[in-house]
């Protein structure tokens, strides 16, 4: 499958109301209610994924996050997960224009050590029927959420 292209100098989105997400202490929980997937990101994807809501730019956030100066593997791995939430549909490049932001520096990327920890998603598809399920329509006679089914 082909990479995503990652327009670095534009600000990300959330894709669209088909996607909600809650921050759990260092931890976001990000639901796509069009494919019924959810994601747990790492503490480091918390902090890529709460940067871009705020609408920075990729730049930004690695300036942000890598300090300035990333490696050559820091770079990648924070490319590669940029790219996995564009690929997953919960991103998009959008032409906002650029609102004041506050300085926000955080060290979330990172252990209490120091080690560099890469950004990472795990997704889950094990809910999709729940999720993709319109309780306002998708109803039976007795009144709880079905799923219709198909005709033959």
């Amino acid at each position: 499958m082909n990479s995503p292209i990652l327009e670095t100098d534009k600000a990300y989105a959330v894709t669209s109301a088909k996607i909600v997400w809650q921050c759990f202490d260092q931890e976001v929980v990000v639901i796509n209610l069009e494919s019924g997937n959810y994601y747990s990101l790492n503490q480091s994807a918390t902090a890529v994924w709460n940067l871009l809501a705020e609408g920075r730019t990729i730049c930004e956030v690695a300036d942000i996050l890598l300090n300035g100066a990333p490696s050559t593997e820091k770079q990648a791995q924070f490319t590669e997960f940029c790219q996995r939430l564009i690929q997953e549909g919960l991103i998009r490049a959008t032409d906002a224009p650029d609102a004041a932001r506050p300085e926000v520096r955080p060290a979330v990327s990172q252990h209490a050590g120091g080690t560099w920890v890469a950004p990472d998603m795990t997704a889950y598809s094990d809910m999709q029927d729940l999720f993709q399920l319109d309780p306002i329509h998708d109803v039976d006679e007795t009144g709880w959420p079905s799923r219709a089914t198909e005709e033959t």
